[in-house]
């Protein structure tokens, strides 16, 4: 019924909808996550929050997500940053997601793979950002290429221009064991240490979470 719902009616009032669940379910959703254990992976809504607790430490006001997916974060996140970037490897996705936010200021979507499309980002950031780093196939009308995830090349881009200092948040820590194009946590933490000096790696609520010391 809630995906027919969704189909028929305006996606103003759909997405409406969606950012008053988002804001009044997201403690209860929290309590329920904890008392079964903290399974994963964590609702959308512990992600959401995650995001918004570093801009609020940060001041930063500019997001750069990889893996727009249906725009569900982009449409959580919006009313907080005054710029947001999305980038999605399937073509089908990116329409979808220009069509529900092209009316909207503040908010470029591209298309292609993170891997190499992040560093036109990159070149046009004037401001420290929040990195969402959610780039990867996870099945169903997710696209791929050679490998399930372009973490390393993000990373790689993300630290050859790293001036400003960004925040970089990595979802699915759990993915992380060696395999499709995944490192292990310990690879992560070597990376961090080698290529993003100053910064601190830590792996809570399956986010990996590389912070610059002065926001630890």
């Amino acid at each position: 019924m809630k995906q027919f719902l969704e189909r028929i009616l305006p996606q103003s009032w759909v997405d409406g909808y969606k950012q008053y669940q988002n804001k009044h379910s997201a403690a209860s959703n929290r309590k329920k996550w904890e008392l079964a254990g903290k399974p994963l992976p964590p609702p959308h809504t512990v992600k959401q929050e995650a995001i918004r607790s570093y801009q609020k430490k940060s001041g930063y006001n500019v997001l750069v997500e990889t893996g727009t997916y249906k725009g569900d974060m982009i449409l959580a996140q919006k009313s907080y940053f005054n710029q947001i970037y999305s980038i999605e490897l399937s073509h089908a996705l990116h329409e979808k997601a220009k069509k529900r936010f092209h009316w909207q200021p503040g908010i470029t979507l591209l298309q292609g793979n993170s891997g190499d499309v992040i560093s036109k980002v990159l070149a046009e950031l004037k401001e420290p950002a929040v990195f969402w780093l959610d780039g990867h196939y996870s099945g169903g009308i997710t696209a791929t290429i050679e490998k399930y995830s372009p973490i390393i090349e993000e990373l790689q881009t993300i630290s050859g221009n790293n001036s400003l200092l960004h925040i970089i948040l990595i979802d699915d820590a759990r993915c992380f064991v060696g395999e499709h194009g995944y490192p292990t946590i310990e690879e992560m933490k070597e990376l961090t240490k080698k290529d993003f000096p100053g910064y601190d790696f830590s792996v809570d609520e399956d986010i990996i979470r590389m912070m610059p010391q002065k926001f630890v």
